[in-house]
């Protein structure tokens, strides 16, 4: 009887360590600091919330949360790193609508939304265009005129197939456009080329708008409309898209990932973090400082949205002439 008591806990061990994980792991993660991959440079929505988040999954999960940027090709660079790594739970990732369910689509990235185990969403924010205070164009219906006038005008955003990038592709080609698009690895590396001169308009999330314009309401950029339902709370002196008679709506969202495969222990711990993290008063004030809207799911909701964004994407890739073939 001993014998066999003695086997079977062998065996449940052995399947175990098969896994991963043993009992101790699961039951006392994290024990260890953990990395979390932002793939794209630092400065821009992706990388400020990463930095916005991980001293209070710090203080809740009670480990360190080591911030890695690895950017390139769109967030594609990192999440395919993020991949291939160890799925104990000591490394995740910040993904997005784009990096998840739109960049599978566009080429061989290294990766699908299928090679991450989903953890939960964090917030979301409005697409928008903006150009350099001293640009001639006024508004979208100055710059679509220049476009279809045959003017050669040049734009950029976070990086090939990122949220700002598809963004734009999209609007261009739902109205029949055309421009040049000049890569940047962040927000904030096109918004220098856009206050440089070297391109014409940018294409980020609403977060890269509000902290360049002062209380008086100067800046150095217009920002020319944010692809909501209704004006953002956090500028909601820039009209939408749809009050420009143009029909467009398109919001980003972020959330944790993982390789495929990490403990459910470590899923649920982080997913908690987060979700009692946007509950708190006071980290609600920090989500306004940086203009993010709380938008918690948690792993299975998430799996569910990056599948129905995938399915929402195709057609408009195909149509735009960026999916694979």
């Amino acid at each position: 009887m001993k014998r066999k008591t003695f086997l079977t806990g062998v065996a449940a061990t052995a399947a175990l360590l098969m896994t991963g994980i043993t009992p101790a792991v699961a039951q006392d993660y994290p024990t260890k600091p953990i990395q979390l991959v932002v793939p794209f440079g630092q400065g821009g929505a992706t990388d400020q919330l990463a930095r916005m988040f991980a001293p209070a999954l710090e203080e809740k999960l009670g480990q360190p949360i080591v911030i890695v940027n690895q950017p390139g090709a769109g967030g594609a660079v990192g999440l395919a790193n993020l991949a291939l790594a160890r799925p104990d739970g000591y490394t995740i990732g910040v993904g997005s609508d784009s990096t998840l369910a739109a960049r599978p689509i566009m080429d061989s990235s290294g990766y699908t939304g299928e090679s991450f185990d989903t953890i939960a969403r964090m917030v979301s924010i409005p697409s928008g265009m903006a150009v350099a205070k001293d640009s001639p164009y006024e508004t979208i219906g100055d710059l679509v005129d220049a476009l279809k006038a045959g003017e050669t005008l040049t734009w950029s955003g976070s990086g090939i197939g990122s949220g700002p990038h598809l963004a734009m592709a999209v609007f261009l080609a739902q109205n029949d456009l055309s421009a040049t698009y000049v890569n940047s690895n962040s927000g904030g590396e096109a918004m220098v080329k856009l206050l440089s001169g070297e391109v014409d308009f940018f294409s980020g999330g609403g977060s890269n708008y509000p902290p360049m314009i002062d209380d008086e309401g100067n800046s150095d950029i217009r920002v020319l409309a944010l692809a909501s339902e209704e004006r953002w709370k956090y500028l909601p002196d820039v009209p939408t898209h749809t009050e420009q008679g143009f029909d467009y709506l398109r919001s980003q969202w972020f959330g944790l990932v993982a390789p495929k495969g990490i403990p459910e222990e470590a899923i649920t711990k982080i997913s908690a973090a987060v979700e009692e993290t946007l509950a708190d008063p006071g980290f609600q004030e920090r989500l306004d400082q940086f203009y993010f809207n709380p938008a918690y799911l948690n792993s299975q909701d998430m799996r569910a949205a990056i599948d129905e964004e995938a399915e929402a994407f195709r057609p408009i890739l195909e149509e735009a002439g960026l999916a694979e073939k």
